[in-house]
């Protein structure tokens, strides 16, 4: 009888025939191989399924299942149903992972035992500017914990497995922030939510740069972490537009806005404020 994993790695995608690859071979290079993939294709019409499958001798664990459905939720609880390992662990498929990524995360949950769990963030480039998007994505995780209300991106989600049916995995219905609301949902059951602070995975600002929003999170990204710090903003140099940055992006203006008012209603630990100023003084835009 074969041993169960360790990690379930469960990969919702689409038309993902250049990222996939390099994500999955960040898998093949894990100092830790206590795991199975499963990759969950929403029906591609690229070729995102023909190379997955040339890593199966690679990844001998490799798994492709194949949804009617083009849905992250649907197809995330596909995967999460066919897992098998003892922690699920939800991955983009433009992620990337250190690798050592998956023994520090064993490492930590060994430690501090947890139910669910997410990890801090590296941004895809060297850029002090996107280093303040990531900052203020890990801030956000932080300040949602710290509140009672926790969240995690999608990106990067664990679970126990024997615990996902009973929150009742993704909620399809929800089209926007689904995996922060199945975070609260488990929290409110009672389980447990931890933050592993590092490793920490690389996440892609792509999304970002296709819409054309990146510049303008960059800005706005620098100006909450210098406010949220106490420091003084400038407001005819640093902030010329009033605050109009992303009016065109709801979504986005609704999270930064959320970001800055956790912070007004309670004030994050010390230890906290004080990784963030010392990170700010490295990520000044130079836009």
């Amino acid at each position: 009888m074969n041993k169960e994993p360790f990690f379930s790695i469960v990969i919702p995608c689409l038309n993902e025939e250049k990222s996939l690859p390099l994500l999955l071979q960040d898998l093949v290079n894990q100092t830790l191989q206590d795991f199975e993939v499963i990759v969950v294709d929403g029906n591609s019409k690229d070729k995102t399924v023909e190379n997955a499958n040339k890593f199966k001798k690679r990844l001998p664990s490799l798994s492709i299942l194949h949804s009617k459905i083009r849905n992250v939720s649907v197809q995330r609880n596909m995967g999460g149903e066919a897992g098998k390992g003892t922690y699920l662990l939800f991955n983009d498929a433009d992620n990337r992972l250190p690798k050592h990524f998956l023994e520090g995360v064993k490492y930590h949950i060994g430690v501090k035992p947890t139910d669910m769990f997410t990890t801090w963030c590296l941004p895809d480039s060297n850029r002090r500017s996107d280093k303040a998007i990531a900052t203020n994505l890990n801030l956000l995780t932080e300040t949602g914990l710290l509140l009672g209300t926790p969240g995690a991106l999608g990106a990067m989600i664990g679970c126990r497995r024997k615990i996902f049916g009973k929150i009742g995995g993704f909620n399809p219905k929800v089209a926007f922030a689904e995996d922060s609301e199945f975070i609260r949902h488990g929290y409110r059951k009672g389980y447990t939510f931890s933050i592993i602070r590092e490793p920490r995975y690389v996440y892609s600002l792509r999304r970002f740069r296709k819409i054309g929003t990146l510049k303008l999170l960059q800005k706005y990204a620098i100006l909450n972490l210098k406010i949220m710090t106490n420091q003084e903003v400038d407001q005819k140099k640093e902030y010329p537009m009033g605050g109009e940055y992303l009016e065109k992006d709801d979504k986005t203006t609704a999270y930064f806005k959320n970001l800055q008012s956790v912070f007004i209603k309670k004030s994050p630990k010390k230890s906290i404020l004080e990784k963030i100023r010392a990170l700010l003084s490295l990520e000044e835009s130079d836009l």
